[in-house]
């Protein structure tokens, strides 16, 4: 028996249920998709093998190189303004009494578990132009020139939606921060405190680094959540004005089901799944690659 728990055998028997149901559901849902993107698809049947036309066609395409940039900004807002801000809420809601903690917990998780329909209809009121609550607080401040259509310009209008995505998950982000705060022994931290470590000194030197497992967890999920992004888009603005606040994942939904370019729009669900991929394997390889024990 020990020799058997030892063993690679052993791995494979308690891996194998989960792997079992990640091939089921994920690996092989995605065959039928890269065998259309290969072929002229209308959604229906298939009118024929067209090889790599359809790749050609989404790589020529500026709509498709459109939605990336749009993509690609909403993540690095996420990775760059919104992680930091939700790990500055964990690290303060740390320093804060029981009472508060408990407040301020049930307060910044409150969004994530509202409907993202509700979510996105409320900021869609907040960003109206004529009535909506940033202009009128704008124009009440004296700041009539900086009032926007927010949602129909096309230098605001990925910014509005990506703000009002990341609203909803930045406290939740938090708390998954501060759980693994709550991890790390006190003892480090009373060590510092008699070494006369402020909060500053503590956080960079002793929490961050201890941090580094959950740091990668929160950036994985949330930059795949970032890149996935669909649901605030429709209901927002549904991709417009135009095209301009379409992301990846919109164009490959619009070429599909909209425009019924079923192959090319496989396409477009392949190449998004290689570049997660490829996304998730770079923070795992730059990420946390030591790993600390305490």
């Amino acid at each position: 028996m020990k020799k058997f728990f030892g063993s690679k055998l052993s791995i494979f028997v308690f891996a194998f249920p989960a792997l079992a149901l990640f091939t089921a559901f994920v690996v092989y849902p995605l065959i039928p998709q890269i065998i259309i993107s290969f072929q002229k698809h209308d959604g229906l049947a298939s009118q024929g093998w067209v090889g790599l036309d359809n790749y050609t066609e989404v790589l020529k395409s500026e709509s498709f190189w459109s939605a990336q940039k749009n993509t690609i900004i909403i993540v690095l807002l996420s990775v760059f303004v919104a992680l930091p801000i939700s790990l500055l809420l964990a690290l303060i809601l740390d320093r804060q009494s029981e009472r508060v903690r408990r407040f301020f917990k049930a307060s910044i998780l409150f969004p994530a578990v509202l409907s993202v329909t509700v979510i996105a209809q409320m900021w869609v009121a907040i960003y109206e132009p004529q009535w909506g609550a940033l202009n009128s607080v704008l124009t009440s401040l004296g700041l009539e020139n900086w009032t926007h259509s927010w949602l129909s310009e096309k230098d605001t209008v990925v910014y509005c939606i990506a703000f009002a995505f990341l609203y909803q998950y930045i406290g939740l982000n938090a708390l998954l921060f501060y759980s693994g705060i709550k991890s790390i022994p006190k003892s480090y931290f009373e060590a510092a405190r008699i070494d006369g470590a402020g909060f500053f000194t503590t956080s960079f030197k002793i929490t961050i680094p201890l941090l580094q497992e959950v740091v990668k967890y929160v950036l994985v999920i949330s930059t795949l959540g970032s890149m996935g992004l669909y649901s605030y888009i429709r209901v927002m603005t549904a991709g417009g004005p135009g095209r301009l606040s379409r992301t990846v994942v919109y164009e490959m939904f619009y070429t599909a089901f909209s425009k019924s370019h079923f192959g090319v729009g496989c396409a477009i669900a392949v190449l998004f799944v290689i570049e997660c991929l490829f996304v998730s394997l770079l923070i795992n390889r730059l990420v946390a690659r030591k790993k600390i024990e305490y």
